[in-house]
C-alpha cells in the first residue's frame, strides 16, 4: 500500500515536470507492440491488453483471465531494430525490450578510421496490477542496461499508473508516470532517464466497434505533446487503426528536411501520423503499424500474440 501511495504522489507531480537536459536510454520512447503504435500511442486510458506493461501497468489489475504471450519486432529507421517479448497473467506481467543500433563506423580524434563497433540497449521489467478502491493501479520495476563499444551503464527505474473505468459507460480515464529512476552514467558523465507523465481518456463503443483515445504527455526532456488514436473493429476479426502526435514546429521541420532543399515527401513525409491494422482469430493476434520519420525513413512494426 505504501508503494501505491508513493505512485499516486509521483503521478500527481507529473504536470510539474519541466524540460531539462537530453536524456539517455531514448529507446524507452520507441513504444511497445504494434496495436498501440497504430493508434499513435494514445493508450494510457485504453490499457486493456498486454501492452499495459509498457503504457500503464494499471491495466493489469482487471480484465479477461488467462495468459497472453506477445512478440514484436520493428524494422526501424537507419538500420536500427527493436525486438520485444512480453508475458502476462493478470495481475502480473514481464517484458524485455532489446534495441540494436547496428554496426557503426568508428573515428579517431583526427577523423581517422578506427574500426566498426556496435551499440545496444536492453530493458527488463516486472509489473503488477492492484485494486485501489474504485481505481485500478499498477507499478513496474525495470533494469536498464546500455552498451556502446566497450562502455556500459546500468540503471534502475519504476513506472506507476492509475486507471478508472466508469461503470456502465464506454468511458475510461488513465494516467501514468514512466521511467522514474536512477541516472545513467557512462565513464564520467551521467544522464537522466526519459521521465514522462501521461494522462488520457478513452471511449470504447462495442456496438459499432469503435475505440477513440486521447493522451497528453509531459516529458522531462522536451515539450508537451498531444496524441490521438482511433481503432475500428467492425470488419469481423480485422481492426483498422489511425493515430496522430503533435510535434514542435522546429523538430518537425528538421525531421522533414525543410530548409535543406530536399524535403521528405510521400509516406515518409507524413511524420506525426500513424497507421496500422490487426487480425485476430481463436486467440491468435497479428498486428502491424506504420511510422513515418521524414528524411530518416519509415519504420515498420510487427507483433504476434497468443492468448491461452
Amino acid at each position: 500500500m505504501r508503494v501505491l501511495l508513493l505512485a499516486v504522489i509521483l503521478i500527481a507531480q507529473g504536470p510539474r515536470l519541466k524540460a531539462a537536459q537530453s536524456s539517455a536510454a531514448q529507446f524507452l520512447n520507441l513504444g511497445f507492440g504494434a496495436r498501440a503504435l497504430g493508434m499513435g500511442e494514445a493508450y494510457s486510458a485504453v490499457a486493456d491488453d498486454i501492452s499495459s506493461v509498457y503504457y500503464n501497468p494499471a491495466g493489469l489489475a482487471s480484465g479477461t483471465e488467462g495468459r497472453e504471450l506477445s512478440f514484436s519486432h520493428a524494422f526501424h529507421i537507419q538500420d536500427t531494430a527493436v525486438s520485444q517479448f512480453a508475458f502476462m497473467r493478470r495481475p502480473y506481467a514481464a517484458a524485455i525490450t532489446y534495441f540494436s543500433a547496428g554496426e557503426l563506423e568508428g573515428r579517431g580524434p583526427s577523423a581517422e578510421l578506427t574500426g566498426n563497433f556496435t551499440a545496444r540497449d536492453v530493458a527488463a521489467q516486472i509489473s503488477r496490477g492492484f485494486k485501489l478502491g474504485a481505481f485500478d493501479a499498477g507499478i513496474s520495476g525495470k533494469v536498464i542496461n546500455q552498451k556502446i563499444k566497450s562502455s556500459g551503464a546500468t540503471s534502475f527505474a519504476a513506472d506507476a499508473g492509475l486507471l478508472y473505468r466508469f461503470a456502465g459507460t464506454p468511458y475510461s480515464f488513465g494516467a501514468s508516470l514512466v521511467n522514474f529512476g536512477t541516472r545513467v552514467k557512462f565513464e564520467e558523465e551521467s544522464f537522466s532517464l526519459p521521465l514522462k507523465f501521461k494522462a488520457g481518456a478513452a471511449a470504447n463503443f462495442p456496438s459499432p466497434g469503435l475505440l477513440l483515445a486521447l493522451d497528453l504527455e509531459f516529458p522531462d526532456d522536451g515539450p508537451a505533446a498531444a496524441r490521438a488514436g482511433v481503432e475500428y473493429k467492425g470488419l469481423d476479426s480485422i481492426a483498422l487503426r489511425l493515430g496522430y502526435k503533435t510535434t514542435a514546429s522546429g523538430q518537425r521541420d528538421a525531421i522533414l528536411g525543410r530548409g535543406f532543399g530536399d524535403s521528405a515527401s510521400g509516406v515518409a513525409g507524413m511524420y506525426g501520423f500513424f497507421a496500422g491494422a490487426g487480425f485476430e482469430y481463436a486467440g491468435f493476434k497479428l498486428d502491424y503499424a506504420l511510422l513515418p520519420y521524414g528524411d530518416l525513413g519509415t519504420a515498420h512494426r510487427f507483433s504476434v500474440g497468443m492468448k491461452f
